[in-house]
Protein backbone atom coordinates (compact mmCIF):
# COMPACT_ATOMS: atom_id res chain seq x y z
CA UNK A 1 0.00 0.00 0.00
CA UNK A 2 2.99 2.35 0.88
CA UNK A 3 4.79 1.57 -2.38
CA UNK A 4 2.15 2.09 -4.53
CA UNK A 5 0.92 5.51 -2.80
CA UNK A 6 4.89 6.36 -3.17
CA UNK A 7 4.44 5.49 -6.83
CA UNK A 8 1.28 7.93 -6.92
CA UNK A 9 3.64 10.67 -5.52
CA UNK A 10 6.27 10.17 -8.10
CA UNK A 11 3.90 9.88 -11.09
CA UNK A 12 2.05 13.34 -9.84
CA UNK A 13 5.57 14.98 -9.31
CA UNK A 14 6.68 13.88 -12.99
CA UNK A 15 3.38 15.57 -14.34
CA UNK A 16 3.78 19.13 -12.24
CA UNK A 17 7.98 18.97 -13.68
CA UNK A 18 6.52 18.40 -17.27
CA UNK A 19 3.79 21.15 -17.11
CA UNK A 20 6.79 23.67 -15.96
CA UNK A 21 9.07 22.99 -18.76
CA UNK A 22 6.35 23.14 -21.39
CA UNK A 23 5.23 26.70 -20.03
CA UNK A 24 9.08 27.58 -19.75
CA UNK A 25 9.84 26.59 -23.18
CA UNK A 26 6.53 28.30 -24.41
CA UNK A 27 7.51 31.93 -22.47
CA UNK A 28 10.79 31.41 -23.88
CA UNK A 29 9.36 31.42 -27.33
CA UNK A 30 7.02 33.64 -27.23
CA UNK A 31 9.48 36.00 -26.15
CA UNK A 32 11.89 35.05 -28.50
CA UNK A 33 8.69 36.37 -30.90
CA UNK A 34 8.52 39.22 -29.98
CA UNK A 35 11.72 40.08 -29.79
CA UNK A 36 12.04 39.26 -33.31
CA UNK A 37 8.90 41.31 -33.89
CA UNK A 38 10.11 44.60 -32.57
CA UNK A 39 13.30 44.14 -34.33
CA UNK A 40 11.06 43.88 -37.65
CA UNK A 41 8.87 46.44 -36.46
CA UNK A 42 12.18 49.44 -35.98
CA UNK A 43 13.66 48.70 -39.14
CA UNK A 44 10.09 48.97 -41.04
CA UNK A 45 9.86 52.11 -39.33
CA UNK A 46 13.25 53.50 -39.70
CA UNK A 47 12.88 53.03 -43.39
CA UNK A 48 9.31 54.80 -43.59
CA UNK A 49 10.82 57.84 -41.79
CA UNK A 50 13.57 57.85 -44.47
CA UNK A 51 11.13 57.93 -47.85
CA UNK A 52 8.56 59.85 -45.89
CA UNK A 53 11.67 62.46 -45.73
CA UNK A 54 12.58 62.55 -49.26
CA UNK A 55 9.09 62.68 -49.97
CA UNK A 56 8.75 65.96 -48.35
CA UNK A 57 12.29 67.10 -49.65
CA UNK A 58 11.24 66.43 -53.35
CA UNK A 59 7.55 68.67 -52.55
CA UNK A 60 9.62 71.16 -51.00
CA UNK A 61 12.26 71.67 -54.17
CA UNK A 62 9.26 71.68 -56.64
CA UNK A 63 7.53 74.21 -54.66
CA UNK A 64 10.40 76.44 -54.42
CA UNK A 65 10.97 75.86 -58.41
CA UNK A 66 7.36 77.10 -59.07
CA UNK A 67 7.99 79.90 -56.80
CA UNK A 68 11.02 81.06 -58.60
CA UNK A 69 9.17 80.75 -62.21
CA UNK A 70 6.15 82.77 -60.98
CA UNK A 71 8.24 85.24 -59.84
CA UNK A 72 10.10 85.77 -62.62
CA UNK A 73 7.24 85.58 -64.89
CA UNK A 74 5.71 88.66 -62.68
CA UNK A 75 8.85 90.12 -63.42
CA UNK A 76 9.03 90.22 -66.61
CA UNK A 77 5.38 91.34 -66.90
CA UNK A 78 6.21 94.02 -64.56
CA UNK A 79 9.24 94.88 -67.33
CA UNK A 80 6.79 94.74 -70.24
CA UNK A 81 4.49 97.50 -68.22
CA UNK A 82 7.59 99.83 -67.86
CA UNK A 83 7.62 99.22 -63.35
CA UNK A 84 11.10 98.59 -63.45
CA UNK A 85 11.14 99.05 -59.89
CA UNK A 86 9.03 96.61 -59.14
CA UNK A 87 10.44 93.99 -61.57
CA UNK A 88 13.43 94.41 -59.51
CA UNK A 89 12.05 94.27 -56.24
CA UNK A 90 10.58 90.53 -57.47
CA UNK A 91 14.23 89.41 -58.96
CA UNK A 92 15.43 90.69 -55.38
CA UNK A 93 13.01 87.99 -53.99
CA UNK A 94 14.67 85.65 -56.06
CA UNK A 95 17.93 86.28 -55.57
CA UNK A 96 17.15 85.43 -51.13
CA UNK A 97 16.10 82.16 -52.63
CA UNK A 98 18.41 81.15 -55.41
CA UNK A 99 21.69 83.54 -55.13
CA UNK A 100 23.78 81.96 -57.29
CA UNK A 101 21.17 82.48 -60.19
CA UNK A 102 22.96 82.50 -63.69
CA UNK A 103 22.20 86.43 -64.89
CA UNK A 104 20.38 87.30 -62.20
CA UNK A 105 22.50 90.29 -60.69
CA UNK A 106 22.90 91.50 -64.21
CA UNK A 107 19.53 91.51 -65.04
CA UNK A 108 18.71 93.73 -62.17
CA UNK A 109 21.27 95.96 -62.96
CA UNK A 110 19.63 96.34 -66.35
CA UNK A 111 16.20 97.12 -64.76
CA UNK A 112 17.93 100.05 -62.39
CA UNK A 113 19.59 101.53 -65.56
CA UNK A 114 16.27 101.34 -67.36
CA UNK A 115 15.15 103.55 -64.63
CA UNK A 116 17.44 106.32 -65.06
CA UNK A 117 16.56 106.59 -68.76
CA UNK A 118 13.04 106.19 -68.86
CA UNK A 119 12.30 108.48 -65.60
CA UNK A 120 14.01 111.60 -66.38
CA UNK A 121 13.45 115.51 -66.14
CA UNK A 122 15.21 118.71 -67.15
CA UNK A 123 15.55 121.70 -65.30
CA UNK A 124 17.14 125.26 -65.53
CA UNK A 125 18.60 126.82 -62.14
CA UNK A 126 18.68 130.30 -62.04
CA UNK A 127 21.79 131.24 -59.99
CA UNK A 128 20.61 133.93 -58.84
CA UNK A 129 17.95 132.13 -57.16
CA UNK A 130 18.25 130.90 -53.77
CA UNK A 131 18.36 127.32 -52.76
CA UNK A 132 15.31 125.75 -55.25
CA UNK A 133 12.72 122.71 -54.65
CA UNK A 134 13.02 120.22 -57.68
CA UNK A 135 11.82 116.65 -56.74
CA UNK A 136 10.96 114.36 -54.30
CA UNK A 137 13.23 111.50 -53.72
CA UNK A 138 12.70 107.97 -51.72
CA UNK A 139 14.81 106.75 -48.73
CA UNK A 140 17.35 104.18 -50.40
CA UNK A 141 16.78 104.59 -54.18
CA UNK A 142 19.40 106.15 -56.51
CA UNK A 143 18.95 109.50 -57.91
CA UNK A 144 20.99 110.99 -60.44
CA UNK A 145 21.92 114.54 -61.26
CA UNK A 146 24.08 116.13 -63.91
CA UNK A 147 24.11 119.84 -64.83
CA UNK A 148 25.24 121.79 -67.86
CA UNK A 149 26.39 125.26 -68.54
CA UNK A 150 28.00 128.05 -67.39
CA UNK A 151 27.47 131.14 -65.42
CA UNK A 152 29.06 134.52 -64.16
CA UNK A 153 30.05 135.08 -60.14
CA UNK A 154 29.63 138.59 -58.63
CA UNK A 155 30.27 138.63 -55.05
CA UNK A 156 29.66 141.44 -53.05
CA UNK A 157 29.27 142.01 -49.34
CA UNK A 158 31.98 142.73 -46.81
CA UNK A 159 34.21 139.88 -45.33
CA UNK A 160 37.62 139.40 -43.37
CA UNK A 161 40.57 137.07 -42.64
CA UNK A 162 38.37 134.12 -41.56
CA UNK A 163 36.92 134.44 -44.94
CA UNK A 164 33.38 133.38 -45.90
CA UNK A 165 31.21 132.05 -42.85
CA UNK A 166 30.14 128.16 -43.48
CA UNK A 167 27.72 127.36 -40.13
CA UNK A 168 24.11 128.17 -41.78
CA UNK A 169 23.43 126.92 -45.33
CA UNK A 170 20.47 129.40 -45.69
CA UNK A 171 23.01 132.52 -46.23
CA UNK A 172 26.71 131.01 -45.78
CA UNK A 173 28.74 128.86 -47.88
CA UNK A 174 28.68 125.06 -47.28
CA UNK A 175 31.54 123.76 -45.68
CA UNK A 176 32.84 120.68 -48.07
CA UNK A 177 31.66 122.00 -51.12
CA UNK A 178 33.78 123.52 -53.77
CA UNK A 179 32.81 127.32 -54.23
CA UNK A 180 30.51 127.91 -57.14
CA UNK A 181 29.95 124.23 -57.83
CA UNK A 182 26.47 122.87 -57.78
CA UNK A 183 25.34 121.41 -54.39
CA UNK A 184 22.14 119.55 -53.06
CA UNK A 185 20.78 118.64 -49.69
CA UNK A 186 17.56 116.69 -48.88
CA UNK A 187 15.03 118.12 -46.18
CA UNK A 188 13.27 114.86 -45.31
CA UNK A 189 9.78 115.20 -44.10
CA UNK A 190 7.55 112.51 -42.09
CA UNK A 191 5.14 111.80 -44.98
CA UNK A 192 7.38 112.78 -48.23
CA UNK A 193 4.19 112.73 -50.31
CA UNK A 194 2.05 115.38 -48.68
CA UNK A 195 4.56 117.59 -46.53
CA UNK A 196 7.36 117.64 -49.01
CA UNK A 197 5.73 119.79 -51.60
CA UNK A 198 4.09 122.36 -49.37
CA UNK A 199 6.97 122.61 -46.57
CA UNK A 200 10.82 122.52 -46.80
CA UNK A 201 11.03 125.99 -48.11
CA UNK A 202 13.52 127.84 -49.66
CA UNK A 203 15.43 128.27 -46.50
CA UNK A 204 16.96 124.61 -45.78
CA UNK A 205 18.67 125.44 -43.38
CA UNK A 206 16.32 126.63 -41.08
CA UNK A 207 14.63 123.13 -40.66
CA UNK A 208 11.69 124.28 -40.16
CA UNK A 209 9.24 124.16 -43.17
CA UNK A 210 5.48 123.80 -41.96
CA UNK A 211 3.46 121.10 -43.25
CA UNK A 212 0.10 120.84 -43.09
CA UNK A 213 0.51 121.42 -38.55
CA UNK A 214 4.08 119.56 -38.72
CA UNK A 215 6.95 121.74 -37.93
CA UNK A 216 10.87 120.43 -37.41
CA UNK A 217 11.25 118.94 -40.87
CA UNK A 218 14.76 116.89 -40.35
CA UNK A 219 17.37 118.94 -42.80
CA UNK A 220 20.49 116.78 -43.97
CA UNK A 221 24.04 118.38 -44.91
CA UNK A 222 24.58 119.94 -48.31
CA UNK A 223 26.93 117.93 -50.67
CA UNK A 224 28.68 118.33 -53.83
CA UNK A 225 26.71 117.93 -57.39
CA UNK A 226 29.74 119.47 -59.85
CA UNK A 227 28.95 118.68 -63.15
CA UNK A 228 27.70 115.02 -62.31
CA UNK A 229 26.71 112.78 -59.32
CA UNK A 230 24.79 109.79 -58.30
CA UNK A 231 23.48 109.33 -54.84
CA UNK A 232 21.24 107.34 -52.72
CA UNK A 233 19.11 109.40 -50.07
CA UNK A 234 19.39 108.27 -46.52
CA UNK A 235 15.33 109.48 -45.90
CA UNK A 236 12.45 110.56 -47.87
CA UNK A 237 11.92 114.00 -48.65
CA UNK A 238 12.75 116.85 -51.55
CA UNK A 239 16.32 117.07 -53.08
CA UNK A 240 16.72 120.96 -53.31
CA UNK A 241 19.78 122.59 -55.72
CA UNK A 242 21.75 125.74 -55.47
CA UNK A 243 24.99 126.93 -56.05
CA UNK A 244 27.45 127.36 -53.62
CA UNK A 245 27.74 130.90 -53.01
CA UNK A 246 27.58 133.64 -50.02
CA UNK A 247 24.35 135.63 -49.62
CA UNK A 248 24.14 138.42 -51.55
CA UNK A 249 25.97 137.42 -54.21
CA UNK A 250 25.05 138.99 -57.70
CA UNK A 251 25.83 136.35 -60.27
CA UNK A 252 23.82 135.99 -63.33
CA UNK A 253 23.05 133.07 -65.90
CA UNK A 254 21.43 129.60 -65.78
CA UNK A 255 22.52 125.77 -65.48
CA UNK A 256 20.31 122.85 -67.34
CA UNK A 257 19.55 120.45 -64.84
CA UNK A 258 19.22 116.72 -65.66
CA UNK A 259 17.28 114.86 -63.04
CA UNK A 260 16.92 110.94 -63.32
CA UNK A 261 15.57 107.46 -60.79
CA UNK A 262 13.62 106.92 -58.34
CA UNK A 263 12.20 110.23 -57.81
CA UNK A 264 8.79 111.97 -58.40
CA UNK A 265 8.87 115.90 -60.47
CA UNK A 266 7.35 118.41 -57.82
CA UNK A 267 4.47 120.48 -59.89
CA UNK A 268 5.73 123.05 -61.39
CA UNK A 269 4.00 125.66 -59.00
CA UNK A 270 5.63 124.45 -56.20
CA UNK A 271 8.67 124.65 -57.36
Amino acid sequence: MKHSHWLLMSALLLVVVACGAIVWLDASWAIAQTGASKTKTKVGTSKSKASDSKELDTRAEKNLEGFVADTIKLAEEYEKAGKFEEAQDQLRNVGKLKPDLPGLKEKIDKLGEAVFETNDFDLDLDVSDSWKKMVLVSKGKPVRVEANGSYKITLAGPTDANGLPTKDPRTDMAAGVRCGALMGIVVATQDSGAGATTGAGANPGAGTGKTAGRNNDKVGEPFEIGASKEFTPNDDGVLLLNVNLPAGHKSTGKLRVHVSGHLKMLPKELR
